[in-house]
């Protein structure tokens, strides 16, 4: 009773993700294609016992191809072990590549090569070899059939794929951890979840005039939810929040963002009516999912603090290259938030009523948590900061028109203090040019000037 029981709640965890989260689950688990895998590896041995001992095809196969009954047995007791042995072996590499992903890099980049599908695919396929070994071993039968022609044929030409994908497997490892592929990964990782989140299910609603937005209700006194639960806040579904509200004919205010760390019984959702109806609290805290941990699937930032975290450890590890790597790929990901994006926290309705308020997040906040981590640690290092100014400058040729004050501002931030930290005169050449470019390209070729006359005052 008490294994249906859990079996029920693991069963009724899944059935009450979105479509989205439970994609994400999904292939963030090493079990889900394996088992896939195995399920066609038992109807492929049900195929070929049924082939060999009902329809008797090896005694058919006899005068061109039929391996008796000991060959067999012994054949494929023999792929048993071997397949177990390389499947053994495989799971041991999967180790040393997580073992060398957490000290060098970041532990929470290793969900990334376990969702990868080359991963998951080959351990499915190397499973599914073992289970097809042991049960055509378990089932071969001297008394119902004398010779096999299906099992051994099929037995032999998944040893060979086998091995064949454990090559690829090796191949696989070694270039998922090279650094330009790792990072593109987590890049396209991040801006997948830009277009999901920002674009397709938030901007629709978001309005661009705050002057037609009839916000005065928020400064009034509301009613307050509170989170049931402490935890990472990871999933907003903020569609039907938006529909529900206007069903309601209510205003809702989310006071925390996704990623952000509420406790329980903190209020984290604010409402106001514009009647007298009653407000089901609890439909909506059932849009809002609370977890244990961060996760990828809405949570922009922690995608960013990935590509942040591989930069920082490369500073730690004296790997500039790597960390230069990152901060290109950190540019393109805010490059697409700043395009893409409408930066305002009043989403709308068709009627264009407001209907929910977000937390206010402009490209300053996005900038600050890619960038600003990154310099702090490099605020010594004067190469790196150099090419944080060519990554600003070279974003500043594709951002909206509205971020390059906050760019120019920032690649300021960056400058100051750095004067005692050149070591040759081509350092200070360098950075200053990079600075330069990025005042031509933001227009602010003024402000630059005035810089670089106090720097030298000082």
């Amino acid at each position: 009773m008490f294994r249906l029981n859990l079996l029920d709640n693991y069963l009724k965890k899944y059935t009450k993700m979105s479509e989205r989260e439970l994609s994400h689950t999904v292939q963030s688990n090493m079990w889900f294609t394996p088992v896939l895998y195995v399920l066609f590896s038992v109807l492929l041995v049900t195929a070929t016992l049924t082939t060999d001992l009902k329809y008797d095809l090896g005694n058919q196969m006899r005068p061109f191809f039929a391996v008796d009954y000991d060959l067999t047995r012994n054949l494929v007791g023999t792929l048993t072990a071997a397949t177990l042995t390389l499947t053994t072996f495989t799971f041991n590499l999967i180790l040393v590549v997580f073992t060398t992903f957490s000290g060098q890099f970041s532990p929470r980049m290793l969900k990334n090569f376990i969702a990868s599908k080359s991963t998951q695919r080959v351990l499915g396929i190397f499973t599914s070899s073992f289970i097809y070994m042991l049960l055509s071993f378990l089932f071969l039968n001297k008394r119902m059939a004398e010779y096999y022609f299906a099992v051994p044929l099929v037995a032999a030409i998944i040893a060979a794929f086998a091995m064949g994908t454990f090559i690829f497997f090796i191949n696989h490892a070694v270039a998922w951890l090279q650094v330009n592929q790792m990072t593109y990964d987590m890049k396209n990782e991040a801006l997948s979840i830009v277009k999901n989140t920002l674009e397709d299910e938030v901007d629709p609603y978001k309005v661009n005039d705050l002057t037609t937005v009839n916000s005065d209700i928020c400064e009034e006194s509301g009613y307050t939810i509170a989170a049931k639960k402490s935890g990472f806040i990871q999933l907003v579904d903020f569609i039907s929040i938006m529909k529900e509200a206007e069903r309601d004919d209510i205003v809702i205010r989310l006071e925390y963002t996704i990623g952000s760390y509420v406790y329980a019984s903190t209020p984290f959702l604010s409402y106001w009516k514009r009647g007298e109806n009653k407000i089901d609290e609890q439909k909506y805290l059932s849009m809002i999912k609370i977890g244990r941990r961060q996760t990828e699937v809405q949570d922009i930032e922690f995608s960013i603090n990935k590509l942040v975290e591989v930069a920082i450890r490369s500073l730690g590890n004296n790997d500039p290259k790597t960390a230069t790597n990152s901060i290109y790929q950190l540019g393109e990901v805010l490059t697409s938030i700043s395009r893409c994006s409408v930066f305002s926290k009043y989403l709308v309705d068709k009627e264009n009523n407001l209907r929910v308020v977000l937390q206010e997040r402009d490209f300053s906040h996005y900038l600050y948590n890619a960038f600003g981590y990154i310099r702090h640690y490099a605020k010594d290092n004067v190469l790196v900061c150099t090419e944080i100014l060519k990554v600003l400058d070279l974003m500043a040729k594709s951002l909206n028109k509205r971020d390059y004050n906050a760019v120019w501002e920032f690649g300021v931030l960056t400058a100051s203090g750095l004067e005692n930290h050149f070591l040759f005169a081509l350092d200070y050449q360098q950075f200053h040019r990079a600075l330069q470019n990025l005042s031509v390209t933001t227009k602010h070729e003024k402000e630059y000037e005035e810089f670089l006359f106090k720097s030298k005052q000082a």
